[in-house]
């Protein structure tokens, strides 16, 4: 076959061709963009990774209520235990500091003295030991200031640290009495269940890890949002307000639940339909979503 000549102008495509190739050049830009919309993180939520998992200091709480409570007191009665011990070495390490500078002191002051009547004999034999008495009495003055100023510094970081062990000890301890709210804890079979269409009520869950601090916000605190909005909806009739631990069971995304992120909330209403919410983590916004995706619960 012959090519085109050079000044033959090309045949312009038909107008269908076009426009298809526009629209499908569209839907691809369109489903990228989708696609990275979905992996946004709210700024209420954390990333469902494991390196968010492994810089969190939040891990420590279980999601059981009998052992949260446990652990909480065991750490306060341990920082209990510890700080008398570290008070009794403190104060050991500090009257110890107090008489070794004493004696320093009274050691350099006697060099001192000699010093002067040696230097009255103008004898160098004496001046010398003297110098060196002198120099020995400074060391131990510092030594004896080095280690009252050790023992000052290592009394505040344990108090430092006893501080955070408490505050871990009322994080879990508050995270026991959220779980004891009413709540529902569901794992994977009890998920699966709720989208049966034999069931006769809708669930709201959250998706949560006990590691994440906004987890640990809104799912365990005692007057965390997931607790008020249970007790805000307790009027409601046949809808179920549950929890569900991603780090004690496998996320079930192949029926259709997608956490990128978490906290994740998904309304679930029986055979199977779903919706995930996506709006501010506000009482007022929350009800709202789950009155427009009710199925089964009679919200007032």
């Amino acid at each position: 076959a012959r090519g085109a000549e050079p000044n033959q102008k090309l045949p312009t495509p038909p107008a269908h061709i076009f426009w298809t190739m526009r629209t499908a050049c569209f839907s691809i830009f369109s489903a990228s963009a989708l696609l990275l919309h979905r992996d946004e993180v709210p700024s209420w939520a954390c990333p469902n990774t494991a390196a968010a998992k492994a810089a969190s200091r939040d891990w420590l709480v279980s999601g059981d209520a009998t052992e949260d409570l446990a652990d909480g007191k065991a750490i306060e009665a341990a920082v209990a235990t510890e700080q008398q011990g570290v008070l009794a070495d403190a104060k050991a390490w500090a009257s110890g500091g107090v008489k070794d500078v004493a004696a320093a002191q009274k050691h350099l002051a006697q060099a001192a003295s000699f010093q002067k009547q040696a230097a009255a004999d103008k004898s160098s034999a004496e001046l010398k030991k003297v110098g060196d008495e002198v120099a020995q009495a400074e060391q131990e003055q510092e030594e004896a200031a080095a280690l009252a100023k050790k023992a000052n510094a290592a009394t505040k970081a344990e108090k430092a640290e006893a501080a955070q062990e408490l505050a871990d000890a009322k994080k879990l301890e508050e995270a026991a009495a959220a779980e004891k709210a009413g709540v529902v804890a569901m794992d994977i079979p009890a998920l699966l269940q709720a989208e049966k269409a034999t069931e006769t009520q809708d669930t709201f869950v959250s998706f949560y890890a006990p590691w994440c601090g906004h987890c640990q916000t809104f799912v365990l605190q005692q007057n965390g949002g997931l607790n008020q909005l249970a007790t805000a909806l307790s009027s409601a009739k046949n809808l179920r307000v549950a929890k569900f631990d991603v780090d004690a069971e496998e996320i079930p995304s192949e029926h259709g639940y997608a956490v990128q992120y978490i906290p994740t909330i998904y309304m679930v209403c029986p055979g199977g339909k779903k919706a995930k919410y996506s709006g501010n983590m506000d009482q007022a916004s929350l009800v709202s979503f789950v009155k427009t995706n009710a199925c089964k619960a009679s919200v007032p």
